[in-house]
């Protein structure tokens, strides 16, 4: 009897003492900019993550002791946070210190890991720059188009299994729904410019202002006097003459020419 509550017990404290992994997903992905953490990036397909699992879940009994997180992502589960981190590779790790981003690139051994922490080997690493950074703007838009890119895969596999569409007529309602798509989203860029930033008149050389003509009375009363200026018109044209003496100025009258 004794012998049984001795190993209930012993059994029961190392149960309680083991730490499976956190599952990190797109809702709670923030919680690892605080602490520091070791975080796999895993996919149930992946032969390579399969075979990884143990070791990982090992490595996360360690937790308590090394005063850190151990946490795991399911990428066909969270793509946006494989566009995060980019990740190109399966099983990949990172230490994540305090909001600062590093990629585990040593051995997958148990104690190689808990080596990497408890030494600070981690020090020796460079961060990830800040345009890679995954809690960045840039890195979260590629998130995006990542989630986009699964749900259309979803979609084609759904027409394809579940609808028996073929896959050329698939092929051909994305082309399709890809044109209309960028027709629509152009229109709205080009009426937000519009709304934004509107286009001034700038009328045409010929559309111009023309001075106004004079009315017909005033032209008529400009004409008479043109008439008769006219006829006062004179030019000197004057030749002196050494007759008598005197200079006499020779003068003819101009008409005004029509």
């Amino acid at each position: 009897m004794f012998h049984v509550l001795f190993v209930s017990v012993t059994i029961l404290f190392f149960s309680q003492t083991q730490c499976k992994p956190i599952e990190v997903t797109e809702d709670n992905w923030s919680d690892v900019l605080e602490g520091e953490w070791m975080l796999e990036f895993m996919a149930p397909w992946c032969p390579a993550c399969r075979g990884f699992v143990e070791t990982w879940d090992k490595f996360s009994d360690w937790s308590k002791d090394l005063d850190i997180k151990v946490g795991v992502v399911d990428v066909t589960e969270n793509p946006g946070l494989l566009g995060r981190f980019l990740t190109a590779s399966l099983p990949s790790i990172y230490h994540i210190k305090n909001g600062q981003f590093r990629q585990y690139k040593g051995g997958r051994k148990e104690t190689e890991l808990v080596s990497f922490v408890d030494d600070k080997k981690w020090e020796e690493l460079d961060p990830i720059p800040w345009y890679f950074s995954p809690a960045s703007v840039q890195m979260a838009a590629l998130g995006q188009f990542f989630k986009a890119a699964m749900a259309v895969r979803d979609i084609y596999n759904m027409m394809t299994k579940e609808y028996g569409i073929p896959e050329w007529a698939c092929y051909v309602i994305f082309a399709i729904a890809t044109i209309l798509l960028g027709l629509i989203l152009g229109l709205l860029i080009v009426l937000c410019c519009d709304m934004m930033l509107p286009s001034k008149y700038v009328p045409n050389p010929k559309d111009k202002l023309q001075p106004r003509p004079p009315a017909e009375g005033v032209q008529k009363e400009d004409e008479d006097a043109d008439g008769e200026e006219s006829e006062t018109d004179i030019i000197d044209d004057t030749k002196t003459t050494e007759k008598d003496g005197d200079a006499k100025p020779r003068r003819r009258r101009v008409k005004k020419a029509d």
